[in-house]
């Protein structure tokens, strides 16, 4: 087992993503070996203070770079130094495939391993971006199918689309958002290799479970990107 409180091995780099006529911040994390896969962190509801150094997001970010994986994360538009304002779904969207490009782009990193991961309303927005992001594998932590006050379509619609293999993981007793919503999109989504995983005992902010969790999405990371 490992600790994911303990700091990254890689520099952390500032980075800009550019959308359109809007620019992003990021922080690129990058191994010391080339040609490593990568991953694409997406963060948490911007209205309801989510930005990319969640907590959940930093665990992660800090065990996969320790694993060998070049880390992306980013905040969406109108969070932090973000430019713009809050894009009801559809803007987040584009900047998740913006980043996706940005990190499959680097030099340092194989453009054909890169995965994407979200976390609640980051979660969501993974799935609908893996439709013209082309990620190699994805993952959603406690993560909507159907958005309240957004666009009930962004993942009903674009789920049909995913063409990668598939994490889905929820807290059983995750009183946030139920349990049921990834059931749902486990239902939904086409893919032949899907995986969901239903976490008993786990609430939606992965209090003393988050170690557990990790292990489980790096292991398959590992095997879906071929991390040697």
């Amino acid at each position: 087992m490992f600790d994911s409180t303990n700091e990254s091995k890689a520099d952390k780099e500032p980075v800009t993503i550019e959308v359109g006529e809007i620019a992003l911040e990021g922080i690129l994390e990058l191994v010391e070996k080339d040609q490593q896969p990568g991953l694409v962190l997406c963060h948490p509801h911007p209205l309801f203070g989510g930005n990319m150094d969640d907590s959940r997001l930093l665990a992660l970010s800090n065990a996969a770079v320790n694993k060998g994986f070049n880390i992306l994360r980013f905040n969406y538009r109108g969070v932090g130094k973000s430019q713009g304002k809050f894009g009801q779904g559809i803007g987040e969207i584009q900047d998740t495939i913006a980043a996706l490009s940005l990190l499959r782009s680097h030099p340092h990193t194989d453009d054909s391993r890169i995965a994407l991961l979200g976390y609640s309303f980051g979660g969501s927005i993974a799935i609908a971006a893996a439709m013209d992001a082309n990620p190699a594998a994805l993952v959603a932590i406690s993560a909507r199918y159907r958005m309240p006050d957004l666009d009930p379509n962004l993942v009903t619609e674009a789920i049909r689309y995913v063409n990668c293999p598939s994490y889905i993981i929820h807290g059983r007793d995750d009183a946030t958002v139920n349990y049921v919503e990834s059931e749902a999109i486990y239902a939904h989504l086409q893919v032949e290799e899907k995986y969901l995983r239903l976490i008993k005992g786990a609430n939606h902010f992965w209090t003393r479970k988050l170690d557990s969790i990790i292990l489980m999405i790096l292991t398959f990371l590992k095997d879906k990107l071929q991390l040697k």
